[in-house]
């Protein structure tokens, strides 16, 4: 149970909850031991109604990681397009359908990975014209295959963008143009469908009964990965293992359920009405952004109900939101994601002068980390609610593993606060005046 030992082990990841308990906060900030896992036992029946519904629209990516006929097919596409020898593979899509790849990206591929080997991995997910011009002033469209994602073909970004590519393919006269696209989309439905029947062109499924910010594990992230390089077979391996880790779990040994628990607690009970995620990783920075949109599209559905979910940079953000987060209004909690293995831990030299000392001869990696745990600890002492995912390192097994542990804590939080964790009603309100103002025009 959780009052007898705060660091939750997975088979790959730890959740060290200490910095969050009345013990080392006080109460008045921290969730007591005892009302925590009472909260567990609780609300543990939960994870055995998720399961139960699997089959059921927005549970359904718990199926994801057993879909061994799209991997089959997404391996043979793969080695299909490598006689095309792409320069560039270019994702058109917004939300759901690129945030999940582009944390990958910045996770496997690195942040520079387009200046080492190809094919480079772009995503546009905005229709800002300095930003689309400015990619197709560097790429060449005629060694660029171009990913469009939308579920229903009527997602004015991507639609928007894919038009602008196709126009563009048409003015350079390039030789069928069809075959620089794929689309990802709806199995049976929606408008892109029948362009690509038209077309000729291929076309991936996204599963009626997953939702976009629910879709990375499906082909809206499996797709771009594996074109450019990434072990998708370990990244639905680590989602399966942590998805089989959670359905076996005891209450207070469920990572999932913990960290739901500790969401709902510290929200409703302690006022926390923001989480600030806080990676100690550039790697991993846009796992952040990812979660952003889960968080706050599942669960704000009402005036009560909604965390205000916020992306922050370890240490890069020690020097811009730290002042705040200590002394400022005490409404927030913190989840940290702390990578225990570093790819190279670049050992520092010893030129710096005395009141430098502390830093000669160091590994960068004990740097960072250091900073991490003084992060940490001054919002304990501050009396400011934070837990760590510590990571073993970076890989796609791992990755797989963190997008399923948040898919499911959200699920789990949708029942906790009694809402539809999968659809969005005010996003589709957006969409309509936006088309409405374009209409008129």
């Amino acid at each position: 149970m959780v009052a007898e030992n705060t660091l939750k082990k997975t088979n790959m990841i730890q959740i060290d909850i200490q910095n969050a308990l009345d013990d080392k906060i006080g109460l008045r900030n921290g969730i007591s031991k005892r009302v925590l896992n009472n909260f567990l036992k609780k609300k543990n029946p939960l994870v055995k109604t998720i399961f139960q519904s699997k089959n059921k629209s927005g549970y359904d990516f718990l199926n994801l990681p057993d879909d061994q006929n799209l991997l089959r097919k997404i391996k043979k596409f793969v080695s299909d397009q490598q006689k095309h020898k792409w320069d560039n593979i270019v994702v058109l899509g917004i939300g759901g359908s690129a945030l999940g790849g582009i944390a990958l990206k910045d996770a496997l591929l690195g942040t520079y990975h387009y200046l080492q080997k190809k094919p480079h991995l772009f995503f546009v997910d905005n229709i800002d014209p300095n930003f689309v011009a400015e990619l197709l002033s560097v790429i060449q469209l005629e060694k660029s295959l171009f990913i469009v994602i939308s579920k229903s073909g009527g997602t004015t970004e991507p639609m928007a963008l894919y038009s602008l590519i196709r126009e563009k393919l048409l003015k350079k006269k390039i030789k069928n143009p069809q075959k620089h696209f794929v689309f990802v989309t709806d199995p049976k439905k929606g408008l892109l469908r029948p362009l690509g029947k038209k077309g000729n062109i291929p076309m991936f499924d996204i599963p009626q009964k997953v939702g976009g910010r629910f879709s990375v594990l499906s082909s809206v992230g499996l797709i771009p990965a594996a074109l450019a390089g990434i072990d998708v077979t370990a990244l639905l391996r680590g989602a399966k293992k942590m998805r089989e880790l959670i359905k076996k779990s005891k209450s207070g040994d469920n990572p999932a359920l913990i960290l739901a628990a500790l969401q709902f607690l510290l929200d409703r009970k302690k006022g926390k009405i923001m989480t600030v995620m806080m990676p100690y990783s550039n790697p991993l920075f846009r796992v952040s952004d990812w979660y952003r949109q889960l968080l706050s599209e599942s669960i704000g559905k009402n005036s009560r109900t909604g965390p205000t979910p916020i992306n922050a940079l370890g240490t890069t953000d020690q020097h811009s939101q730290l002042q705040l987060y200590n002394e400022g209004p005490n409404n927030k909690w913190f989840i940290f994601l702390h990578v225990l293995k570093h790819t190279d831990p670049l050992k520092l030299g010893d030129h710096l002068p005395k009141k430098l000392d502390f830093l000669n001869g160091k590994k960068l990696s004990e740097v960072i980390d250091a900073a991490y745990h003084g992060t940490a600890e001054s919002l304990a002492k501050n009396k400011r609610p934070n837990i760590t995912l510590h990571i073993p390192k970076i890989n796609a097994e791992i990755m797989g593993a963190l997008f399923m542990l948040f898919e499911f804590q959200i699920a789990l939080l949708g029942l906790m606060y009694k809402v539809d964790a999968f659809n969005q009603p005010g996003v589709e309100q957006s969409k309509l005046i936006t088309k409405k103002i374009l209409l008129k025009q």
